[in-house]
């Protein structure tokens, strides 16, 4: 591809299409191989130079991610290079150009600085443009691309991973030094970025949705409503949290009172009850390993749990619990207790965040048994039973541990439309004006 083809009106019609190129088929670009580390050494020079100036690294999201990244190459400049394949470099551009698509604000990438007639005068007209604005480009480029990366996999505000502890090291086998590295060398780049996004097709239909509103749809006479906007990339955020990528997973999801268990071949349904608005319930994340039959949880430390915090707690089930048959132990800090009960009368009303923070789930000997078949632990199943009979207090492990997750999630399509649910905890607002960066007094039409 010619730089010269690439026009601004070129640009903004690649945008419409860039979900269905970048998702459903590979870029039609050429793989030259891995990419050439060979550049102007003066340019090299100057991206080692900038990399050391306090100045440009305050402008980075992820400062010590960029430094690896060029250190790993010598330094060597990877978007202004002359060379007959420039399709990456024009793809880098338009993904950060196309943010919006993913929730995300422009504002974040580097709008100010990373313009296209730069580029074409760098690629085009070099001996016009100084190895100083070449090697800044350069960097910005590199910055915005892996603000991306960690964005679209782990959120702009994840509570568990922040951008201070995701630029310092490798989470959970997650690098985007090592993502931008590895696409370099694809063919089909694109593809290989947006692979680092939560692969939980709740998301995925999300994520397609904003697409089409910001993509596909504007400019053609059908206009979104900016709340709605809003509200599905508020959502995106929070499934990037959750960590619902694996084919089985339980995830608890306030605002709709109910529990998924997922597996490969189905999904069971399960309602819940939650913790009130003034005893309001925490999200978290976690591994399912045992419950335990007639328990309940020592009480943990006295003190305000933290809602953004997931990790363990030591917590030993006691007899004397009234309504609870089964205790779920997935490890976490916030201290939540998972109470599976048998009263089906709990479970009768629509609003259901009743609880001082617990969570209750209907039809616990049910539950105890999908938990079982689910986690490989199915020759437990009578013992199990058993126990809950003679109201006997045992914990039983799960031979293949469970992901779980409790969620907030307040926007779901379904059959191609935006449904909202309840905003129990009245919390949308919030992430939504940290999300955007509008003041708290900002309002959406």
């Amino acid at each position: 591809m010619k730089t010269s083809a690439v026009t601004h009106a070129a640009i903004k019609k690649t945008l419409a299409c860039l979900f269905a190129l970048s998702v459903f088929t590979p870029l039609s670009c050429k793989a030259n191989g891995p990419v050439t580390l060979n550049g102007d050494t003066s340019v090299k020079a100057e991206i080692t130079r900038q990399l050391n100036e306090r100045a440009v690294n305050s402008l980075l999201y992820f400062p010590l991610s960029t430094k690896r990244f060029y250190a790993k190459r010598s330094y060597a400049p990877i978007w202004t290079l002359q060379q007959k394949d420039q399709n990456k470099t024009w793809a880098a551009m338009l993904l950060v150009d196309c943010v919006l698509q993913f929730g995300l604000r422009h504002e974040d990438y580097h709008p100010e600085e990373l313009k296209y007639p730069l580029l074409h005068k760098i690629l085009e007209q070099p001996e016009k443009i100084s190895s100083r604005q070449k090697a800044r480009f350069e960097i910005l480029l590199t910055d915005a691309m892996l603000n991306f990366i960690n964005n679209v996999h782990f959120g702009k505000l994840n509570p568990y991973y922040p951008p201070s502890k995701t630029d310092r090291e490798t989470v959970k086998s997650f690098n985007a030094t090592d993502v931008l590295a590895n696409a370099l060398n694809q063919p089909a780049f694109m593809d290989a970025v947006l692979k680092a996004q939560p692969a939980n097709a709740d998301y995925k239909a999300l994520q397609y949705q904003l697409h089409l509103i910001k993509g596909v749809y504007e400019g053609d006479c059908y206009e979104t409503p900016e709340a709605d906007v809003r509200k599905i990339a508020v959502n995106m955020e929070r499934l990037r949290w959750a960590e619902l990528n694996d084919s089985t997973y339980i995830q608890i999801n306030i605002p709709t009172y109910s529990l998924k268990l997922a597996t490969r071949d189905t999904t069971f349904h399960f309602k819940v009850m939650v913790g009130k608005r003034s005893t309001p319930t925490p999200i978290m994340v976690g591994l399912l390993r045992d419950f335990a039959t007639s328990a309940r949880p020592v009480v943990a430390e006295k003190g305000s749990p933290d809602k953004f915090n997931s990790g363990d707690v030591s917590s030993k089930p006691t007899a004397g619990n009234k309504d609870g048959n089964i205790y779920l132990m997935p490890g976490n800090k916030a201290g939540i207790e998972l109470l599976g009960v048998s009263n089906k009368n709990l479970f009768n009303k629509r609003e259901r965040a009743l609880t001082d923070g617990a969570i209750k789930i209907e039809r616990s000997e049910e539950l105890a048994k999908q938990l079982l078949k689910t986690g490989d632990s199915e020759s437990d199943i009578k013992a199990v039973r058993r126990a809950l009979i003679n109201h006997d207090v045992r914990v039983f492990g799960l031979k293949k541990p469970i992901p779980l997750s409790v969620t907030y999630i307040t926007a779901a399509i379904v059959n191609g439309q935006l449904v909202k649910y309840n905003d129990v905890y009245h919390l949308d607002s919030r992430i939504e004006n940290m999300l955007y960066n509008i003041k708290p007094n900002s309002k959406t039409k």
